[in-house]
Parts: structure tokens; C-alpha cells; sequence
């Protein structure tokens, strides 16, 4: 491993296996630069939990990746939705502005999520994209709000996040517990839990964890009252995620939002479809059984029709499973047919 400044930034390049490396690039980075471009290419395994611990290691500094094509960095990079340069130069080429998502990163993320073949799956890619986006957030966690008010996570980047958010519904109190209840405000945030009076039991439990700031915000559709939530970021840093961009972070609630809310109108309307195709086959199967009982016994509809609904009261049986038995086994059961009752009189 060798390191190098170069206005305000820091290159580490790292080679071999990354393993134990995380103190000598710590040391390297003493000076807290600005940006620290990790040049990867000569790396010999590399895993998300290497990325995640360089992450970390960064901090307070802002983490960027290079990799050349044929790097065994670059497929989990890729994998993980990190934005990164072939090399360290053209990685410190890039101005503070550039550093920011871009459209065709966004872009990308969008196709992801119309391909998704589940809300999950559009849930779990909204916290690896904010995980990526916002490099100060260690965990990121997506909480849904049933409609009988029961909370969940549907979705985190480590099993630490749907513990934090777990103690947060055990408790009633937190920043995404309070996210998403109605009339909750766009942000709830501290910068230092330690120091935070806004959750009196939830803040010291997890200061006393190592988490030291947090940021929420709220996942609703004003049009979809069955469902409210919260996307929640988490760091160890205190005042971690401060400077964390607050665009970007409602763009990918958003998405979060309208994927769930979408779901929700898919499912609704498939399920309406299939109650609709169900009684129109039972219409179709009770006037199946009326026309073979008016065959036989010489009645009109509502005869026929009374006659089944009266023989359904007093068999037990639905009437319509009555009605579709009649009409699969009719010349099986001319027998039942003609005993039974007389029809109401007219």
C-alpha cells in the first residue's frame, strides 16, 4: 500500500489481499483530506465487506474508487452501484460538482427498478443505492407502517439496521418510528445521539451501540392512505451525515415511495380483477344449475333460482358449490333433482 496528497485529495492505492490493511490506510489518512480516491486494480480479492470497512475507514473524508477493466474490485463496485473511475487520475480530474450522482446514475437505478420483479427487490436496491450515494451513511434501512400500524423493515444493508429500527418499535420512539407516522416533518435527524434529548430511550441505547447520528425521511403518498414509512440512514460518525445531500436522499425516498405505492395499486387492482372473474363465474355456474332445474322441472328462472337457494339453506352448502355440482353431475344426480322441494307457489 502506498499513499500520496494531492491538493486536499489523498490517492491510496492498494494492493494484494485488503485483509488487515484497514489500520495502515487509517494512518495514511491522518489528515483528513477531502476526498480519498481508492485505486483498487492491483488488489487480489475484494469483497462488500472490504468496501463497506474502506468506507468507513474514509470517513470523515468523501470515498471515490478507481478500477482498471479485468480488477477484481471492479465487479463488486459494479455490483453495489459505486460510482468509479478506470484510474486514480481520472477519478482527482473530477470537480466537487461531478462528485454528486449523476443523471445517468439515476438514471441506471431507475431501469434497476423497472426491472425489479417485486417490491422487494425495488426496496432492498433503494438502500444499496442510498448506501453508494451517501457515503456517510454505515447503514441504511427502509421502515413500512402498516395500515393497522404495525411497523416493519422491509429492507437494510446490514441485520444492525433492523436492529436499530427494531428497538425504535419497541419502544414507540425514534427517528424512523416518528418518519412514519402521520404529520411527521420532511426530516428527522441528530447529529450526535449522545448529546440528543429528541428520543430519551432510543438515543442513549444506540449511542452506547457506537451509532452517533441518523437521518430519516419520510416515505408517504398523500393518495395511498394504506401505507406510510421511512427510508433511515445511520453512521457512526457524530455529525456523520449533516452534510449528507438532502436531494438526493428525497429522490431515492421517492423512488422507495412510488415502488411501493405502485405495488399497492397493482395488487389491489389484480385483486379486484380476480373477485370480479370469480363472480362472474358463479353467475355463469348458478345460471348453469337454474337452466338444467327448469329443463326438468317445468319452471321459470326465479322458481328454479328459489328452489336452489332454498335446497343450499338446507343441504349446508354454499350455493354456489351447490349449483357447480348440479351442473358438472346432472345425469348423475336426476335422482336428488327430482326430490326436491316443490317450488315456492306463484
Amino acid at each position: 500500500m502506498e499513499g500520496g496528497t494531492v491538493d486536499c485529495s489523498a490517492v491510496v492505492r492498494l494492493s494484494g489481499d485488503p485483509t488487515g490493511l484497514r489500520g495502515e490506510v487509517g494512518k495514511a489518512l491522518a489528515a483528513e483530506p477531502r476526498t480519498v480516491v481508492f485505486e483498487l486494480s492491483e488488489l487480489t480479492s475484494f469483497s462488500r465487506e472490504d468496501l463497506a470497512a474502506l468506507r468507513e475507514t474514509a470517513q470523515p473524508s468523501e470515498a471515490v474508487f478507481a478500477c482498471q477493466e479485468g480488477g477484481v474490485a471492479r465487479q463488486v463496485l459494479e455490483e453495489e452501484g459505486v460510482l468509479f473511475s478506470d484510474s486514480a487520475s481520472e477519478a482527482l480530474a473530477y470537480d466537487d460538482k461531478s462528485l454528486r450522482p449523476s443523471g445517468e446514475r439515476f438514471r441506471t437505478l431507475t431501469e434497476m427498478l423497472l426491472a425489479a420483479r417485486s417490491v422487494g427487490d425495488v426496496l432492498q436496491l433503494i438502500v444499496d443505492a442510498t448506501a453508494s450515494l451517501v457515503p456517510a451513511a454505515d447503514l441504511v434501512s427502509i421502515t413500512l407502517r402498516a395500515p393497522d400500524g404495525n411497523f416493519h423493515t422491509a429492507a437494510y444493508t446490514d441485520p444492525a439496521a433492523a436492529d436499530l429500527d427494531l428497538l425504535q418499535y419497541k419502544l414507540e420512539e425514534g427517528p424512523c418510528h416518528d418518519a412514519a407516522v402521520p404529520d411527521r416533518p420532511e426530516f428527522l435527524e441528530a447529529a450526535e445521539l449522545r448529546r440528543d434529548a429528541q428520543w430519551p430511550r432510543w438515543s442513549p441505547a444506540v449511542a452506547e451501540l457506537g451509532w452517533r447520528a441518523v437521518l430519516a425521511t419520510a416515505l408517504a403518498d398523500d393518495a395511498v392512505a394504506r401505507f406510510s414509512g421511512a427510508l433511515n440512514l445511520y453512521s457512526r460518525t457524530p455529525g456523520g451525515l449533516t452534510d449528507a445531500d438532502r436531494d438526493v436522499v428525497l429522490l431515492l425516498a421517492s423512488h422507495a415511495t412510488l415502488a411501493v405505492a405502485e405495488t399497492d395499486a397493482v395488487t389491489r387492482n389484480e385483486l379486484n380483477q380476480a373477485q370480479l372473474r370469480r363472480a362472474l363465474d358463479s353467475r355463469d355456474v348458478i345460471g348453469q344449475a337454474k337452466g338444467i332445474i327448469m329443463a326438468r322441472r317445468g319452471l321459470d328462472a326465479q322458481q328454479a333460482f328459489d328452489l336452489l337457494r332454498r335446497t343450499s339453506q338446507q343441504l349446508n352448502v354454499k350455493l354456489v358449490h351447490l349449483a357447480g355440482t348440479l351442473a358438472a353431475r346432472h345425469e348423475e344426480l336426476d335422482g336428488p333433482i327430482a326430490e326436491m322441494g316443490e317450488p315456492d307457489p306463484v
